[in-house]
């Protein structure tokens, strides 16, 4: 692939602003930094491409849920966002330097739109949108980590996910209990 249809396929993705772009996007991503490492599959790289962008927004999410939050219950769960997803953030990061992969350093433009929208409410507003978010935000996060975890072909990138599941599975139930209504 040619650096500028891979640029072109990139900006196409970011003006686009909706799922089915991105993952377009992520996929061909994923298949460019699988042809740097020929080691590493196409899903794989994918995975790694898509979970980097989720885990990077959950903590740009948890800093604007510390600002723009008013409950007690919301900031405690931002905070842990801001922990757990920076610290997964991390272990992502030493992967994809030993897969020799270069992760994305944006949110990309699903969670950019979800920032932008969450960005304009405050106080109870924020705390309802905030948590509905986080309910839909994991509920995905689960499933791409345990579709990973079972079917991914790197060894190392298959336990990475599997290590995050339960963690992203006890995220789930506490984004459950925040007010929503």
């Amino acid at each position: 692939m040619h650096k500028a249809s891979w640029a072109g396929a990139l900006a196409l993705a970011f003006l686009a602003g909706c799922a089915e772009t991105q993952q377009a996007a992520d996929t061909t991503v994923a298949a460019a930094k699988a042809q740097v490492n020929p080691t590493l599959s196409t899903s794989d790289a994918t995975f790694m491409t898509t979970a980097t962008r989720g885990g990077l927004a959950e903590v740009r999410l948890g800093q604007l849920a510390q600002r723009n939050g008013r409950s007690e219950p919301v900031k405690r769960f931002a905070a842990k966002m801001m922990t757990d997803h920076g610290t997964a953030n991390q272990g992502m990061a030493a992967l994809a330097q030993q897969k020799q992969i270069t992760p994305p350093d944006s949110i990309g433009a699903e969670h950019q739109e979800v920032y932008d929208s969450l960005a304009k409410l405050r106080g109870r507003a924020f705390d309802r949108a905030y948590a509905k978010a986080m309910v839909q935000d994991h509920q995905e996060d689960l499933r791409i980590y345990q579709e990973e975890a079972q079917n991914g072909t790197d060894p190392d990138v298959k336990a990475f996910a599997a290590r995050q599941v339960p963690v992203l599975q006890e995220h789930l139930r506490m984004a459950q209990r925040l007010p929503q209504r």
